[in-house]
């Protein structure tokens, strides 16, 4: 399944955020990237397995919205990532819910999440990019 988004005034968002200085782009993408993830965050967690049986930690407290700022690596363009999901410990698990195995049906819950809050989050980080590059100014 393909996902087509048209995005237009990345130019002037780029000149925006250049204004601003990295550290300050970075703090700001960083910020409206993470507000926007939160829907999708509530999502999966609301719809990840849980064993009332298990005295460990439950796959859907693992999930949390992590950022990485890759503003100085030279191999890529990408400015912030923001990824939301289980942790490394949950990966596998999170892998055999999604996708199902042999013998374990699938029940998915990062596609849907995503799918379903989409408009939601590009709404969002619109919204909140643009706050923050005018309370920066």
């Amino acid at each position: 399944m393909r996902t087509r988004v048209e995005v237009k005034g990345l130019r002037e968002l780029e000149y925006a955020l250049k204004k601003l200085g990295d550290e300050i782009a970075v703090k700001a993408l960083r910020k409206a990237g993470s507000e926007a993830m939160k829907s999708v965050l509530e999502d999966m967690k609301m719809h990840a397995g849980y064993n009332a049986l298990s005295n460990k930690e439950h796959m859907r407290d693992s999930i949390k919205i992590r950022t990485n700022s890759r503003i100085n690596d030279a191999k890529t363009q990408t400015v912030v990532t923001v990824r939301v999901g289980p942790s490394k410990q949950h990966a596998a698990k999170a892998r055999f819910q999604e996708f199902g195995t042999v013998k374990q049906i699938a029940r998915p819950f990062i596609r849907p999440a995503l799918d379903y809050n989409r408009q939601f989050v590009l709404n969002t980080l619109t919204e909140e990019i643009r706050n923050s590059i005018e309370n920066y100014r």
